[in-house]
């Protein structure tokens, strides 16, 4: 039925105006959402208020338009309108909200701040070499971060909401029993690390990262990493830890172009001993015109940093160019992270 449907849309001129409108309206879907997490009102409606009018009070704001944003967010499942007037939050409203576990409050307020801005120079992401955060903001994404510690925080608690779930996948997904030593290079504030000690504690562990990532990890805000190793380093210009049997690369390539992923896949590749692994961590594009969100993810990384999303021919082609070869892939439980693996090559 849907495909019958979807093949009308395309001869049908109503239904085509009609499709086009609604992908150029997505916009309103993204802000209205953003300002429901942002102003609060999933926080208010979890301590059991449904009345408009209370939760409109509840933050100083006009009832009447407070119910119209409420009943938009009903077509959405955000809330749900038990009687007019009245709304409760669903399962997956609760993921505004600041208390529920895994929530995404703050992916979508940070989505709608600069985030959203930086598309609209698009434009000169497409016809220059600088990024569109740079256009925006003057500097280059991780430069501008390091300026501003407190958005570095925002952002990495952000990064903790949208990849916090894969990290169990991860766990579960590849065995670590046969390794000695793992080192996770850019490993930020060490969640990953600290997920796989948890489940192999006769572990050693290495995080490599810059300062403000191993301070965090100190600190424990990626969880316990009892006895783990600290490398104070970037990726491009410090040598990698050696020793280690496996090297974890999560979600560290996407940031960057062909180059410079090269320059870090090389440093990690002088630092292996020839039995030893490296787990690229993303969640490779389909290699055939599959549909799927990679391809506007892949968008997103470009106009930010100046990263791509790959295909797993792609990595093995970056992997070819430092001494390494494609192993194999292990699909997770989670459907946004694979583990690409990879092993010297034999006559590098």
């Amino acid at each position: 039925m849907d495909s019958k449907r979807d093949k009308a849309s395309d001869v049908n001129p109503a239904l085509l105006h009609k499709k086009m409108l609604q992908l150029l309206s997505s916009l309103w879907v993204t802000r209205a959402v953003g300002t429901f997490a942002r102003l609060g009102l999933a926080d208010v409606m979890e301590d059991g208020v449904e009345d408009h009018a209370a939760i409109a009070a509840a933050r100083g704001l006009v009832s009447d338009r407070v119910y119209r944003l409420l009943r938009a967010l009903s077509t959405l499942g955000i809330v749900a309108e038990s009687t007019h007037g009245r709304f409760v939050l669903t399962p997956l409203g609760r993921l505004l909200g600041s208390h529920s576990p895994n929530n995404t409050r703050t992916t979508a307020i940070f989505l709608n701040d600069y985030f959203a801005d930086m598309w609209t120079h698009l434009d000169d992401a497409l016809t220059g070499e600088r990024t569109a955060f740079e256009a925006l903001k003057g500097a280059p994404f991780f430069d501008w971060l390091a300026q501003h510690p407190d958005e570095a925080r925002r952002f990495n608690r952000m990064m903790l909401e949208v990849h916090g779930p894969e990290t169990p996948a991860i766990v579960a997904a590849y065995d670590f029993s046969q390794c000695d030593h793992v080192v996770d290079v850019g490993g930020g504030n060490g969640s990953l690390l600290s997920a796989v000690l948890a489940a192999y504690p006769k572990l050693r562990v290495t995080l490599f990262d810059l300062a403000e990532a191993v301070a965090a990890a100190k600190r424990g805000e990626g969880g316990p990493l009892p006895g783990a190793n600290f490398v104070t380093g970037d990726v491009f210009t410090t040598a990698a830890p050696e020793g280690g049997d496996v090297y974890l690369l999560r979600h560290l390539l996407h940031d960057y172009d062909d180059r410079d992923c090269v320059r870090i896949l090389a440093n990690v590749r002088r630092a292996m001993h020839p039995q030893a692994r490296v787990l690229v961590l993303e969640a490779p594009l389909p290699s055939d015109d599959s549909p799927g969100p990679g391809r506007w993810l892949d968008l997103q990384v470009m106009l930010l940093c100046g990263g791509r999303e790959r295909t797993v021919e792609d990595y093995a082609g970056l992997f070819e160019q430092v001494g390494l070869s494609l192993a194999r892939t292990i699909p997770t439980g989670h459907p946004a992270m694979t583990v690409v693996e990879a092993v010297a090559s034999p006559r590098a």
